[in-house]
């Protein structure tokens, strides 16, 4: 199926490694245009460098989706470099502490939703104000399955992605007649930092439902996630607005 991806300019936060990197190999094998940015320099520079080497037109943009400034300068790039932004995939985002309620410190709450929650704020924000005036563009964000259950030990992170889907659906309603579309794409266990982070962290609630295998009997892969985010980006998904596609393994359909 030809997603008719050739020749757009497509930006991907967090795109130096994971579910975004990911997302940018994909992105460049359909001919686009891939614009990486991530806060880790060294990371950022190793993955634009790999894509490069493929013969991908790609830009890599240091940033930390946390601050306003940074953020609205970063997309400015892209759009001075690719002369627009066609589509965008918000994937920048940290990881949970994993301590009871009771013992999150405000600064660890803090960071967690500066990056996973106010991140996607203003990345979505900034490519609002660049897409509405033109008419057509695309918007994913990357919440998680925890954004519809719960996760006890990770309360900042479940409340950040509980308020991705929250965002989505609101700038969906006001973008519904503009040409632009959002939606979001929901993975569960998946082999990335992230992810790989968890079993050197103490868990205080191990046994809790959903630490426990997942019904698929095996993690997702950080290029299932990206076969969906090219999907929903492309013309093919043309009627999909606000909504958000859960890629998880069948935890939630317990």
């Amino acid at each position: 199926m030809d997603l008719e991806l050739r020749g757009k300019s497509v930006l991907i936060t967090g795109g130096a490694s994971g579910i975004g990197f990911a997302a940018a190999q994909a992105f460049a094998r359909e001919g686009a245009r891939v614009a990486l940015l991530d806060w880790n320099a060294q990371t950022l520079g190793q993955a634009t460098d790999a894509l490069r080497a493929t013969g991908a037109q790609v830009i890599g943009v240091e940033v930390d989706v946390s601050s306003a400034a940074q953020v609205d300068a970063a997309h400015a790039r892209v759009i001075e470099t690719f002369g627009g932004i066609d589509a965008a995939f918000n994937n920048a985002g940290i990881g949970p502490a994993f301590r009871p309620v009771e013992e999150v410190s405000e600064d660890e709450w803090d960071r967690v939703i500066a990056v996973n929650l106010k991140g996607i704020w203003l990345c979505v924000r900034a490519q609002m104000r660049h897409m509405k005036p033109r008419g057509s563009g695309s918007i994913v964000c990357t919440t998680s399955n925890v954004a519809f259950a719960g996760a006890p030990g990770a309360v900042a992170y479940v409340a950040a992605k509980h308020g991705i889907v929250g965002i989505v659906r609101t700038a969906a309603l006001e973008l519904a007649t503009t040409g632009v579309r959002i939606n979001a794409v929901a993975p569960g266990a998946v082999h990335s930092a992230i992810g790989k982070d968890r079993p050197a962290v103490i868990d205080p609630y191990p046994d809790a439902l959903i630490r426990q295998g997942l019904p698929i009997g095996r993690w997702g892969q950080p290029s299932e996630i990206a076969d969906a985010v090219l999907w929903l980006s492309s013309p093919r998904a043309s009627l999909a607005l606000g909504e958000t596609l859960v890629m998880d393994g069948g935890f939630l359909a317990q």
